[in-house]
């Protein structure tokens, strides 16, 4: 305490104001008794000419510093408190939640969101108790109302903020769905542990014959078995907005066997987010196979699936119609009965609707061994087709952003989604066409020329069985005939003057009794669709036309009065051969019919003639084969002259038939002979080339 002391000599003329403020001597006590601060040594009291203020001002930091620095100390040890409350709090919830995730109430539940949650409870439960007992429960005897107090704000907030971003805030981004984690392996009722090494055989042998795959091999295998990812590179990091429109999945099928179809079903509830997945609607188009009597016991053990029955055998078409008039999402994605979905599949697809609902996405089909059930990649490709109509797969090049969509000028049709109320709009399935075939052609044609887009996704990916043929009937009528009528209705509808082409390659389908397609017609011009023009220059310009064409048909040799044929061959690399020419009503006409374009190229399909391999049986010559046309000219560059030779432009050399006996083709000497002399059936324009 500092106290104002007067001088003695001159007390009686000095005022207060005018005192030395000095510390009091030590061991000084005041007038009531209280002991004073030790003076500052070397003071001297009676000198006249101390600072006072600078002294009063020293003294005065000292304290200040002093009382901060007790402030400070009280307020660590109120954080301390703080955070020692905050770990106990953790603590208790983390502890809380193990309790209700290991009750039987939650443990036996097929809810798939819990599970992640539940593997990760599981892990550290016994730490956090451990924690908690050693920790925790000495800190609440002293501190143990705060506690509960901060539980309850911190679980307040907690569930408001949970709250907020599914109601309010739902438009946030996340990475696709990866599945479920760790789950133990399922296996049809068909399972069977030991079996005989020649039972085996037998077994194989009947399940090859019953579904045109090994489904002997299918009841061995996890209905729910685990299958590698197969998404191109940067997929995985991708993000999708939280709230993407709802899916139905709608799965047809006809006695399909078990096991696979339960496969497909479970790989849809397994890799697609749970709150996107509105329901599996499985449609049954009247199957008789005894097989299938326990699927309504396994479809009860599933989350949201559902099965309903056809009265009578109508076909993929009108079954897929059946099934979208009970779908219940805002989208359908129509799958085959034996697929597996593969992580990430939903999102993209979804997403690709969201931003504009009059996309069709399909995802990129990998392959499923029919043989031995291997799951295996598919490179990123898309849909095309030939004017026979046959649906063949073309390479695109992605450049270097490995997943951007691609635009698909037809879709397989036996994997997309669409907007349900898209769908509608543009009219849905052609209800006249039977069982299936060509209808993915239709639609394709319908969403393009009407406003709509097809689109392939290398971030969705399905795998499917494909098989040689189908193991179950047409309701009596052929499987050729079912397609030709098909494809001609799509082909009078859609195909404008250019349905002259599909007829010179299809001619059977000319005699066909297609129905009515009025309805159609008006639907075409109700949604104002362009021409057929317009779609074959904006997606598919590769494909020859009339006015695309110097000659087409069938390519005659006058020696030996037969005609170039591919055997029915088409992969990269076969041989050509030459045949009796074929008269237009057999089937396998078809490939006997060839275009001549006016880039040069003669074309069977979606293949050139080319002659860039060596022929091991003539020294330094090239073999003639079919090789996929890439547009460029070069070994697929060939000249029909006024003399009626074709000439390899490359090689000047002449396309020759064989000696008699030999049925190849291959380039000679060009000499004029009759074995080097061709007539095309169809004649449009003719340039001259002198060799």
């Amino acid at each position: 305490m500092l106290q104002p002391v007067e001088n003695s000599e001159e007390s009686s003329s000095s005022s207060l104001d005018d005192a030395v403020m000095v510390p009091a001597v030590v061991g000084e006590v005041d007038e009531a008794g209280n002991p004073q601060p030790p003076i500052l040594e070397g003071t001297d009291h009676g000198a006249t000419d101390i600072d006072g203020s600078e002294v009063t001002s020293h003294v005065a930091s000292v304290l200040e510093q002093t009382e901060h620095i007790e402030q400070a100390k009280k307020a660590v040890a109120d954080l301390s408190v703080i955070f020692r409350a905050l770990r106990v709090i953790l603590l208790i919830q983390c502890r809380a939640l193990g309790h209700f995730l290991r009750s039987k109430a939650v443990r036996y539940t097929n809810n798939e969101q819990l599970r992640p949650i539940r593997v990760w409870v599981k892990h550290h439960y016994g730490l956090a108790n451990k924690h908690y007992q050693s920790y925790g429960r000495p800190f609440m005897k002293e501190y143990g109302k705060y506690v509960w107090g901060g539980t309850m704000v911190v679980g307040s907030w907690s569930t408001f903020a949970l709250l907020y971003l599914a109601l309010f805030n739902s438009d946030y981004l996340e990475r696709s769905y990866t599945g479920i984690p760790n789950q133990p392996a399922v296996y049809g009722p068909f399972y069977k542990r030991h079996v005989a090494h020649r039972e085996k055989l037998k077994l194989k042998d009947l399940a090859m014959k019953k579904h045109r795959f090994n489904s002997y091999l299918s009841d061995q295998t996890a209905v729910n078995r685990a299958i590698p990812d197969t998404r191109s590179p940067g997929c995985d990091a991708l993000l999708y907005h939280h709230n993407l429109p709802t899916a139905s999945v709608i799965i047809v099928f006809h006695n399909e066997a078990l096991t696979v179809l339960l496969r497909t079903v479970h790989s849809v509830i397994n890799r697609t987010p749970p709150r996107l997945l509105s329901e599996i609607i499985l449609v049954d188009d009247y199957s008789d196979s005894s097989e299938l009597e326990t699927l309504d016991n396994e479809i009860a053990k599933l989350v949201k699936t559902r099965h309903v029955r056809l009265p009578k055998r109508s076909g993929l078409i009108k079954a897929r119609l059946f099934g979208a008039a009970r779908a219940r999402g805002d989208v359908m994605v129509f799958l085959d009965s034996h697929c597996e979905c593969n992580v990430g599949w939903m999102e993209p697809l979804l997403a690709e609707i969201q931003q504009d609902r009059r996309t069709v996405p399909s995802p990129v089909i990998d392959v499923i061994h029919y043989e031995n059930f291997e799951y295996m990649q598919a490179m990123p490709q898309v849909g095309a087709f030939d004017w026979s109509f046959t649906f063949y797969w073309q390479m695109k090049d992605q450049g270097s952003n490995l997943t951007a969509p691609l635009v698909a000028p037809v879709m397989a049709g036996g994997l997309f989604a669409i907007d349900k109320a898209y769908f509608e709009e543009i009219g849905t399935y052609d209800t006249e066409m039977n069982i299936w075939g060509g209808e993915n052609m239709e639609m394709s044609f319908r969403i393009w020329m009407c406003g709509g887009k097809l689109l392939s996704l290398p971030c969705s990916r399905v795998g499917h069985i494909f098989r040689d043929s189908a193991p179950y009937s047409f309701n009596g009528e052929s499987q050729l005939m079912t397609l030709y009528r098909n494809y001609a209705r799509a082909v009078e509808v859609w195909l404008d003057q250019h349905k002259a082409l599909f007829y010179r390659f299809v001619p059977l389908a000319k005699d066909v009794n297609i129905g009515d397609i009025g309805s159609r017609v008006k639907l075409r011009e109700k949604l104002k669709c362009k021409s057929f023009d317009w779609y074959l220059e904006h997606l598919l310009p590769m494909l020859p036309t009339e006015n695309r064409l110097l000659a087409s048909g069938q390519i005659k040799n006058t020696k030996t009065s037969q005609c170039i044929d591919t055997l029915g061959r088409r992969k990269a690399n076969d041989t050509v051969s030459h045949y009796r020419c074929l008269p237009t009503r057999e089937p396998a006409y078809t490939s006997q019919v060839w275009m001549y374009s006016k880039k040069y190229e003669i074309i069977s399909l979606e293949n050139c003639l080319d002659a860039s391999v060596a022929d091991p049986s003539s020294k330094g010559g090239k073999r003639v084969a079919l090789y996929p046309c890439h547009g460029l000219g070069g070994n697929q560059k060939w000249y029909y002259t006024p003399t009626q030779q074709i000439v390899h432009a490359e090689s000047q050399l002449c396309l020759t038939v064989g000696k008699e006996g030999k049925s190849q083709l291959f380039l000679g000497k060009c000499d004029g002979s009759g074995s080097q002399i061709f007539t095309f059936t169809n004649i449009y324009d003719h340039d001259d080339f002198e060799i």
